[in-house]
């Protein structure tokens, strides 16, 4: 079971403030699929619905649950209780009191939580109008080979001028028109159809902060023409000059300390690569290179970030070798921890260099709650961050896997696997929900 894979999927903590001011914690829910169908249980491990459906999508602090058996799809509440009859062809989330419902013809509409329908049920089902999220009282919607916004009263706000069209965010979208030999050019307007970075990129992505990265035909046509990336920010200001071949995204992340969650704050360092140069760190706030070259790279966090010259090694953003390199492979979990394989084996390592472990683990996982879980010598433990195992053997074989979940409810629980089949116990190792899923349980709030 890959961890990188797992990680892709967690959902974390959310509180819901209600009309009184009062937080409310919701139960965290999670589906188990069994026979080819999927259920809902509780951070407790308890099965809520004892109807299975194919599938069941939902995400932090929704109240309501799109589920569909066959080929109907409607809505139930958190414990399991049908809202929405199954009618719909396709039903998604809820978003700010809407979602997006296709019927049997795949016309696209929203409607709101007492099924009523809001934006008609009119415009077919194109990739644009299934990704568009109807944030900022915006919505994605084509007329014919074209795309503009309509608000949540279905009122149009920017006319059907654009041939591609995103979401916003933080007040701007990304849209294109063709321009010369029918290729689509990118930019940027307002809420009110402003632009703020004109059409002319070949590429252009919204990296947060006001930070996007573009990619630009320079002499097209020419001779001489090339392609480069750099970045600009949302007055189109050049903030990483145009000399790149690629650019290493940036994505934000939520992460846990304590028994909190809080959001990752975007570094203000990003890698971008020259081909057979290799790979640099440059910072967006002056567009200046702090460090080159190496041939392969990891995300930045907390001022390190993973490298390869020859072998693995970790270093800060300005370039000083912190692990030198000599392993096989890295892993940067937070500003603090690091894993580090040498062969089969794994130890512990801080960011300043110093190592907490020897390489004596088959496997490890992130520092969560102040533990981690290891395999050494086919057994399960968990340490803390000086190495002190503080729980031992937990019943997982050696050819099985676990997993430490994020916080639910304040407390972590493993994920576990027996013969390609998931289930839960608590740190001490008591079984929750027995491995009986066939896929892997994973939370949301």
């Amino acid at each position: 079971m890959g961890k990188k894979l797992l990680m892709v999927f967690f959902i974390y903590v959310v509180w819901v403030t209600d009309i009184f001011g009062q937080t409310i914690v919701f139960d965290s829910l999670a589906t188990i699929k069994s026979n080819g169908k999927r259920f809902l249980i509780n951070n407790r491990g308890k099965v809520i619905l004892n109807i299975g459906f194919d599938f069941i999508i939902f995400y932090c602090g929704d109240s309501l649950l799109a589920v569909k058996r066959g080929d109907l799809a409607g809505y139930i509440d958190r414990q399991g209780k049908s809202v929405i009859d199954l009618k719909y062809k396709f039903a998604n989330r809820f978003y700010s009191g809407l979602a997006q419902v296709y019927d049997a013809n795949m016309s696209a509409g929203y409607i709101n939580s007492y099924d009523e329908v809001v934006i008609p049920l009119e415009d077919p089902f194109t990739f644009h109008t299934f990704k568009s999220i109807y944030n900022e009282d915006r919505i994605v919607k084509n007329e014919g080979l074209h795309y503009g916004y309509i608000n949540r009263q279905n009122v149009l706000i920017i006319p059907y001028e654009y041939d591609e069209a995103g979401v916003f965010q933080d007040g701007k979208a990304i849209v294109g028109k063709k321009g010369r030999w029918s290729i689509v050019l990118y930019g940027t307007i307002d809420k009110h159809n402003q632009i703020q970075i004109p059409l002319e990129y070949n590429y252009l992505e919204y990296q947060y902060d006001g930070l996007y990265y573009a990619g630009k035909f320079f002499n097209y046509g020419e001779p001489d023409y090339h392609y480069a990336m750099g970045c600009v920010n949302s007055k189109n200001e050049i903030v990483v000059p145009f000399k790149y071949d690629s650019i290493r995204l940036r994505h934000k992340f939520l992460y846990i300390k304590g028994n909190e969650c809080h959001e990752l704050k975007l570094e203000p360092y990003i890698a971008c690569n020259i081909r057979e140069e290799g790979w640099r760190i440059v910072d967006v706030r002056s567009g200046k290179e702090t460090a080159c070259c190496y041939e392969q790279v990891g995300e930045v966090k907390g001022g390190y970030l993973e490298v390869k010259r020859g072998q693995w090694g970790l270093v800060d953003n300005l370039g000083t070798v912190k692990i030198p390199f000599e392993y096989d492979y890295v892993q940067l979990y937070d500003d603090e921890v690091v894993g580090v394989r040498k062969g089969n084996k794994w130890a512990y390592y801080k960011t300043d260099g110093s190592r907490v472990t020897d390489f004596t683990y088959d496997y490890i996982s992130e520092y969560r709650l102040g533990l981690a879980l290891v395999k050494e010598k086919g057994k399960f433990h968990l340490i803390d961050k000086t190495g002190k195992i503080r729980h031992r053997n937990f019943p997982v074989t050696r050819k099985e896997g676990a997993y430490i979940h994020h916080p639910v409810q304040g407390s972590n629980t493993l994920l576990y696997c027996k013969k390609e089949k998931y289930g839960l116990m608590n740190m001490k190792g008591r079984v929750l929900f027995p491995a009986k899923s066939e896929e892997a349980i994973l939370f949301a709030y």
